[in-house]
């Protein structure tokens, strides 16, 4: 079984809402990849090629993660509760946030079809960055970060909403040529996993992500490195705090939200 069906077997046994008939088996051939690198002028990495032939997707759906980096975790003083169904401030004591993630999938049964819509959701406008035509296909929105696969890199990579007029007013960007959107989205965005396969990891199993490294730390890591000390020595729950990372880390992998 191949890795992305492997993580797409987690997501499905959790019964997200949207998608809870078995998937079809994806329409998309070889000759259909093919087609569709020749039209972006790109070759697509290997694991969302894979990822590409393993299922047939919902075009959206809303998934529960959980980051605990500097850069959005110890930014966004909110998190999802699942007791509540809604959005609370987050505990001191807290790992880090979960946040929905509002995944996004290309329709098409077949390598014209995806291209079409593709081309109709992501081509660029004027005064709007090519990102298409650099190479970023947006996957997603991370509670206001336009997250793009970079299909030369083969990261996954972030820009805020705002982020966006900011490369152009004050970074300078042209919004149409892809060499400067290119440059500027290397040199100041955030690549938050390294390939497509941490990204099914991600967004299917709940497991806690640092976005500065692109890594996803262990039960142990979580435990000694991402709780301030002072929270280790004088929980102010019953709970100690390995034991919250243990129960936040299960809970995420049976919460998803989804629309097909």
């Amino acid at each position: 079984m191949t890795t992305a069906k492997q993580y797409l077997n987690i997501l499905r046994e959790r019964k997200p809402l949207g998608w809870s008939e078995p998937p079809e088996g994806s329409p998309l051939t070889g000759e259909d990849l093919a087609e569709i690198e020749k039209g972006l002028g790109y070759s697509l990495p290997e694991p969302y090629r894979e990822f590409l032939q393993s299922c047939k997707m919902p075009t959206d759906l809303t998934v529960l993660v959980s980051v605990c980096g500097d850069s959005f975790g110890c930014s966004w003083p909110r998190t999802y509760s699942r007791e509540t169904g809604g959005y609370v401030p987050r505990p001191d004591d807290d790992v880090g946030p979960t946040v929905e993630f509002e995944w996004h999938n290309i329709a098409g049964n077949t390598g014209a079809e995806f291209l079409t819509t593709l081309q109709r959701e992501q081509k660029t406008e004027e005064e709007c960055p090519c990102f298409l035509e650099a190479g970023f296909l947006l996957v997603g929105n991370l509670y206001g970060y336009l997250t793009y696969l970079d299909l030369v890199k083969g990261g996954i990579v972030a820009i805020h909403e705002e982020g966006v007029y900011d490369m152009m007013i004050v970074g300078g960007v042209h919004w149409d040529s892809r060499s400067e959107v290119r440059a500027y989205m290397e040199r100041n965005c955030l690549y938050i996993c390294n390939d497509f396969y941490d990204f099914l990891r991600f967004v299917c199993t709940g497991d806690f992500l640092d976005e500065d490294e692109a890594r996803f730390p262990s039960r142990e890591e979580l435990e000694q490195d991402y709780i301030p000390e002072q929270q280790i020595k004088t929980p102010p729950t019953g709970r100690s705090p390995f034991q919250r990372i243990t129960k936040a880390l299960e809970g995420a992998k049976y919460v998803f939200l989804g629309k097909g």
